[in-house]
């Protein structure tokens, strides 16, 4: 149905005026920063073409996501009749010293290059408009308040293909997408509106016409309202021993600090490094936290108890000091204590903690410029002076007036036997005059008053991460609150959180370039071995369309219809459950036995194994994202529930790389820990029936028992696996052309399970990611570069897929593209790995291009 004119004139008119909700919705094209399958396309004739006799008219808002490594690639491509293109393309290279928006036609360069200024790019939406008019053979295009324009050679009416970003269209094809926003696109042809594309999608790959007409189609989208609403799990860091971790604002660099190894992930770019130190061992005691001096951007590393700090040179990547060693039996005083960096007096600040059964409210102040430790006086608790009352798990931060402590939990003396509890005020202290003062009480506005380690202050409130600390299975709500008045709101569905005291930490920290709010977990293993971080962004602002259902429990919804709706869903599901089902094979389970400890022999691999297609009949893709595919060539994963899902990929993985599978301890150690013997052994036999019903659409697949191990059993000349593929090739000590192309067939695809984190499936990605890397590389080894420098770049491109600052893949692509000729190209690839080399490393690459040009491979 189509929507009034004056109903889309009063959507436009609120969607100018009122910027801040403008930038809350629109389309993100997966760039550079993932695999050329899964960049994004955006088609707004996938079934019919505009035609036009007259002029065409397309407005669009665009805008860039900052801080990205590559800015290249087209915006649109308008594809004529499927024999002509106009394009405007983004090319921040040296030869648009004219202009990096350039508008291309056929072959040719037009006129049209233009800049738009980099804070407004990034910054926000900027409206462009092009113009096609056939009569006077006038091609036009406005943007940042300037118009511009070429005469065509020849008239250009006709019928067109309207694409943005990558497209797979006939010889128009191209992955080459630069990381962009889209949103508001508008087509008018002859005069008339063709439609109005919002792109204020949440999720799916179909894109409303708000004119009622033809609908658009995507692949790969990134929908930013979904950004704006819900957390996204970017990372998983782990490392060895204690660890802890900080952020640099400026930079947007997330630390994990360990104790061999520095790791560092780029929020905006999402590309994570680890280097190990020089320095040898950091010996990380319990307590110690991080920080980063915003004056400086030093890195630092502290322990309260110690009373010691030290400081990580990027240039020697090395500490310049370090902790006591052997770390002392007693466990800190200070556990989830706040901190506080002040740049006014260089200083840092650290507020309360817990240990040895007392809770703390003392203030320790460490002076940068001259090395000093003091210790604040807070006030007598029993005093009106004590308002900053003894506590733990608050948050903290730097506001508009000066530190803020939110919460808490504590006693009034300090001692845990006497009457602990919930603090519920907000505290301000000034670091000038070293003076508290109560904000207000919290009141019963806020339930939970534990808290990840940081407030932050995107705006004009505050937000922090909120949890109840009398549970394991946890969760972090965060909460937006008011710096005025005792208002909070939920926002965004909460985060799952591992609350295990001494065990566990959470934080919460702002990026101001890209807008985003990163939140992480840490968890550190019972015999201290490890520490795993997750990680999440939110872009902000966040919307508030979640916390609605959060607070919607004062006014409750009528029952009856929530009953009708649920007796409706339950009989369709009846219904279709006993259409479709077909019998499953009776699970008879035999016990393992418990000594069995084993280890299983290597498994015989394939020779000659080919690569498979992503839709091959009876097919199990692991590379890029996890597919199945039935016998009659359907995609089934999508009736893989999340723990199907992983009970599947543990008993395939342990299948093919160990013979034997995997026994029922060790599967419930993976899925079921926290789970009784009992309780494990009806979650696995519930699951299995489920799985073993979904796997009978693949014939010759099936889960089995075998002498105590649970294993996937399938004919490898029926059931094409491509891990089992690459294991056949990378293992095999004489590797010809063709297994290379094979091996490429399957990594090109994407990395291994490139969407699913799990604590187990580390080590096989890891393994995974040195075999490629030793693979490709000792077969370039093997032939001069003259001989195939094309088949050498797209090696040296695969080994960068899953290691992208590998010198070598470098120095192959720089020697192959001068050999060919594409001499730009090799000082592109040599200009954009010296950059990513002085991001990890700090200091600038050391090797000149002419001399690599000059070396041998």
């Amino acid at each position: 149905m189509k929507l009034p004119f004056f109903l889309l004139t009063f959507l436009f008119v609120i969607y100018a005026g009122n910027p801040a909700k403008a930038q809350s919705y629109g389309l993100r094209f997966a760039s550079y920063e993932v695999l050329q399958d899964h960049r994004t396309m955006l088609d707004l004739t996938p079934t019919k073409q505009v035609c036009l006799s007259e002029n065409l008219e397309l407005t669009f808002d665009l805008s860039f996501v900052p801080k990205q490594k590559t800015y290249f690639g087209y915006i649109f491509r308008l594809i004529g009749d499927d024999k002509q293109n106009i394009d405007l393309i983004y090319d921040n290279g040296i030869a648009a010293a004219n202009g990096r928006f350039r508008v291309i036609t056929g072959d040719r360069l037009s006129g049209i290059a233009f800049n738009i200024p980099d804070p407004a790019l990034f910054g926000g939406w900027n409206q462009f408009a092009l113009k096609l008019d056939v009569k006077t053979r006038k091609l036009s295009i406005t943007a940042g308040g300037k118009t511009y324009t070429h005469a065509m050679d020849a008239a250009s009416g006709g019928c067109y293909q309207v694409l943005f970003g990558a497209n797979q269209h006939k010889s128009f094809q191209t992955t080459d997408v630069p990381p962009m926003n889209l949103a508001n696109i508008r087509l008018m042809q002859d005069g008339k509106s063709t439609g109005l594309w919002p792109l204020d999608e949440h999720s799916g790959e179909t894109v409303h016409n708000a004119n009622g007409k033809m609908a658009g189609v995507t692949k790969n989208p990134v929908w930013i309202e979904k950004l704006h609403e819900s957390w996204q799990l970017r990372r998983r860091m782990v490392t060895s021993g204690f660890a802890c971790s900080a952020l640099d604002q400026k930079r947007e660099l997330l630390y994990l600090i360990g104790e061999d190894s520095l790791h560092t992930y780029s929020v905006a770019s999402q590309v994570m490094v680890s280097y190990p130190y020089q320095s040898g061992r950091l010996h990380l005691a319990k307590g110690n936290q991080a920080f980063v001096d915003t004056i400086s951007g030093n890195l630092y590393t502290y322990n309260a108890d110690q009373q010691r700090i030290a400081r990580f040179d990027f240039t020697s990547r090395k500490w310049d000091n370090n902790f006591i060693f052997p770390i002392p039996e007693s466990s800190t005083e200070y556990w989830h204590s706040n901190k506080f960096f002040s740049a006014a007096d260089s200083s840092l600040y650290l507020f309360g903690g817990y240990g040895h059964l007392t809770y703390k409210n003392k203030v320790h102040r460490y002076h940068l410029p001259t090395r000093r430790w003091t210790t604040l006086p807070t006030g007598d608790t029993a005093t009106a002076a004590g308002i900053y009352t003894p506590r733990y798990l608050a948050a903290g931060g730097a506001g508009p007036r000066g530190m803020y402590i939110l919460g808490g939990y504590g006693s009034l003396t300090g001692q845990q036997i006497l009457n602990p509890r919930n603090w519920n005020d907000l505290l301000l202290f000034d670091p000038r005059t070293q003076t508290w003062k109560k904000v207000y009480d919290t009141g019963t506005d806020l339930s939970q008053l534990n808290f990840a380690n940081s407030l932050v202050f995107p705006d004009k409130y505050f937000y922090a991460l909120s949890f109840p600390k009398n549970r394991y299975n946890s969760e972090l709500q965060l909460v937006r609150g008011s710096l005025d008045k005792p208002e909070f709101t939920p926002m965004a569905p909460p985060i799952p959180y591992s609350f295990h005291d001494t065990h566990s930490f959470a934080d919460l920290f702002f990026c101001p370039d890209s807008k985003q709010l990163v939140a992480f977990t840490m968890t550190r293993s019972e015999d201290d071995k490890q520490t795993v971080m997750h990680v999440y962004t939110l872009l902000t602002p966040v919307r508030e369309a979640r916390a609605e259902v959060i607070t919607a429990e004062n006014e409750p919804l009528p029952v009856w219809p929530l009953l009708v709706a649920g007796a409706g869903l339950l009989a369709g599901g009846a219904w279709l459950y006993f259409r479709r089902r077909s019998p499953s094979p009776t699970t008879s389970e035999t016990e393992n036995n418990p000594g069995d400890n084993v280890l299983p022999a290597p498994v015989q691999l394939r020779r000659n194994a080919e690569p498979v297609t992503s839709q091959e009949r009876n097919s199990i893709s692991l590379f890029g994202d996890l597919q199945l595919v039935d016998d009659n060539g359907k995609d089934i994963t999508q009736a893989l529930t999340p723990l199907i899902k992983e009970l599947f990929l543990v008993i395939l993985l342990y299948s093919i790389r160990w013979k034997r599978g995997i026994n029922s301890d060790k599967l419930r150690e993976l899925l079921w820990a926290d789970k009784s013997a009992e309780s494990a052994r009806n979650n696995r036999s519930v699951n299995l029936t489920k799985l073993k019903a979904i796997l009978a659409k693949m014939p010759h697949c099936q889960i089995v028992m075998n002498a105590g191990h649970w294993k996937l059993e399938f004919d490898e000349n029926e059931v094409h696996v491509d891990y089992l593929d690459f294991m056949n090739i990378t293992s095999s000590k004489n590797i010809d052309r063709p297994m290379i192309d094979a091996l490429t067939g399957i990594t090109g695809k994407g990395s291994f399970l490139s969407n699913l984190e799990f604590e187990w499936l580390d080590p096989f990605k890891s393994e995974i990611s040195n075999m490629v890397v030793n693979t490709f590389l000792n077969y370039t080894a093997s032939i001069p570069v003259s001989d195939d420098p094309e088949l050498m770049i797209r090696l040296a491109n695969n080994i960068s897929y899953f290691d992208p600052a590998n010198e070598e893949a470098m120095v192959l692509k720089c020697k192959s593209f001068a050999l060919l000729g594409k001499h730009s190209l090799a000082k592109s690839t040599f200009e954009s790995f010296t950059r990513e080399y002085n991001n990890i490393y700090g200091e600038d690459f050391r090797r000149e291009l002419t001399d690599i040009l000059k070396s041998e491979v």
